[in-house]
């Protein structure tokens, strides 16, 4: 049986704080962590795995949700401690993770800052040097959709927000791990980060398959666990958006 653990860490972003929970699984392949976090979080983690009795040292594996810095962004330390850790990821992500291709959010915030004038130019250009300071690590494992990370817990792709993003499915307790697929505000699901999605199309075909899954919880990374019915919600945010 595959248990669960909801990780709390915290980003001082300097304007704001940025609340972030990765989550750990107990499973048949050893400890399972889904994301890894903004760049420098490596003592929270080692804090985190602490409170709940465990060391990064036993760490099997680490599934990317996706290639943002903020899920990303410890990989590098997380592996420099433990270097049998093996690090898992869709396709499309994985030549993102291993810096094959240049990040898709790079890419964005460099088009984003031709718009801007010269004083709103000063902080786009600075998130873009902070964005090429995010660490490439190679990725060991390609995952598909519907394929299992072990037993009882499966591979959604949750394709959107970017190309190759994926979900992890618990499918005894019918809990889906949504990463940024969805996040959560005044206990409302919303798209996360809107401004930040590729591809709205992508995003609302992955919100149909999310309700047409047998899904009783939803996680998100920005928002933790969703309180109330995940069918009734999702339809709710289908009918509020634009052209549908």
């Amino acid at each position: 049986m595959v248990k669960y653990h909801v990780l709390t860490l915290v980003k001082d972003l300097g304007h704001t704080k940025s609340v972030i929970n990765p989550i750990l699984f107990e499973t048949g392949i050893g400890l399972v962590l889904f994301d890894a976090g903004y760049p420098n979080q490596i003592k929270d983690f080692e804090s985190e795995f602490s409170r709940l009795g465990f060391s990064i040292k036993d760490l099997a594996v680490i599934v990317i949700s996706h290639h943002d810095h903020d899920h990303i962004g410890s990989l590098n330390d997380l592996i420099s401690i433990n270097k049998n850790i093996q690090i898992w990821a869709n396709e499309i992500e994985a030549s993102y993770i291993c810096g094959k291709n240049k990040s898709l959010r790079l890419l964005q915030a460099e088009e984003y800052n031709k718009t801007l004038n010269d004083n709103e130019k000063i902080f786009g250009e600075q998130f873009v040097a902070y964005l090429k300071t995010i660490d490439t690590v190679p990725v060991d494992k390609v995952i598909n959709d519907n394929e299992s990370i072990c037993t009882g817990l499966k591979v959604i792709n949750t394709f959107g927000h970017t190309p190759g993003h994926i979900s992890l499915y618990l499918e005894e307790e019918k809990i889906l791990f949504v990463g940024d697929a969805l996040a959560i505000e005044d206990n409302k699901l919303i798209i996360a980060n809107r401004q930040f999605t590729l591809d709205m199309n992508e995003t609302v075909k992955s919100i149909m398959k999310i309700i047409n899954i047998n899904v009783s919880k939803v996680i998100c990374y920005h928002g933790n666990q969703f309180i109330g019915n995940v069918t009734n919600s999702l339809n709710e945010l289908l009918k509020n958006l634009p052209n549908n």
